[in-house]
């Protein structure tokens, strides 16, 4: 394997993080909170049985670890990176994790969703002083609304406790957000000659998927999830991902939690022949802890 990688910029010259996705996150938190809150103060607890509301809400915190195929572009200079997550961790110096979080807000049927990932590709110098390379920064942010055709309503997740869930599929058409900063540099022999031009943009396009589940026990369950979009709008050629997990469903502090683990990724091409022209994918692993409420 050959590696191009680039040392990064001081702490001081890095642009923040992509705070917000998690503003986004944090306001939608809020938002549900309130109408819990107003949902409880109009109807006694006596008076509400299991099931009663048609609300339903969901917050998945999850950590993904994923290796990345891909060549990316800065201005007129371009570089290539392969490398798995166990490569990254013995060159990086910083993991490349970041916030990564699944919300949805669930009406009867419908539902809104979003999922926030935030990715930074740091690789040590391959040849010490005189390196040419890349450093790529992803924000990821799915969001749209959603419509479960079969199964289980959100709001009756209490009415399965210790039961086995019919089997559900959800269609969903929505939109997502890309940003990216990457750069691509070279040093010279002593560090006399420094280049480093770095370019930033941001992409949104739409998306359509589904994501079907089923019951293996009354606690344990598999799901996959698969969406594609692009379609050529705001210079995004294509870009999909899909995902695999297994889940185990029980309780904590009488509030149902899933623990899930599985395998996710990612494909993006975007702006072909632009500046930022960047085709990749991220693959790995991740686990993850749902709440319900």
């Amino acid at each position: 394997m050959i590696w191009k990688i680039q040392t990064m910029p001081s702490p001081l010259q890095k642009k923040t993080s992509f705070h917000p996705l998690a503003l986004a996150f944090l306001a939608t938190s809020l938002f549900t909170a309130s109408v819990r809150s107003e949902e409880t103060s109009k109807t006694p607890a006596s008076d509400k049985p299991a099931g009663s509301s048609p609300w339903g809400f969901n917050l998945t915190t999850y950590l993904w670890l994923p290796g990345v195929d891909g060549s990316f572009s800065a201005g007129q200079r371009t570089g290539s990176v392969d490398v798995n997550f166990i490569d990254i961790v013995g060159k990086s110096r910083r993991i490349p994790l970041g916030f990564m979080g699944h919300f949805e807000v669930h009406y009867d049927r419908f539902a809104f969703y979003m999922d926030g990932n935030y990715i930074n590709l740091r690789l040590n110098p391959a040849f010490g002083r005189v390196s040419e390379g890349i450093n790529s920064e992803l924000g990821l942010m799915d969001y749209g609304l959603m419509y479960r055709i079969f199964g289980a309503k959100a709001s009756e997740i209490r009415d399965y406790q210790g039961k086995k869930r019919p089997n559900r599929l959800d269609v969903y058409v929505g939109a997502r957000t890309l940003w990216l900063d990457n750069s691509v540099s070279f040093s010279g022999p002593g560090g006399l000659i420094q280049l480093s031009p770095s370019t930033s943009h941001s992409f949104t396009s739409p998306l359509i998927g589904g994501r079907i589940g089923f019951d293996l026990t009354p606690n344990w369950y598999v799901m996959t999830d698969f969406n594609f979009g692009g379609f050529g709008v705001q210079s995004v050629n294509f870009t999909g991902s899909i995902l695999g997990e297994i889940g185990y469903r029980t309780t904590a502090f009488d509030i149902p939690i899933s623990l899930e683990a599985g395998y996710k990724a990612v494909r993006y091409r975007v702006d072909r022949d632009g500046p930022t022209a960047t085709s990749a994918t991220l693959n790995g692993p991740f686990i993850g802890l749902t709440g319900n409420w």
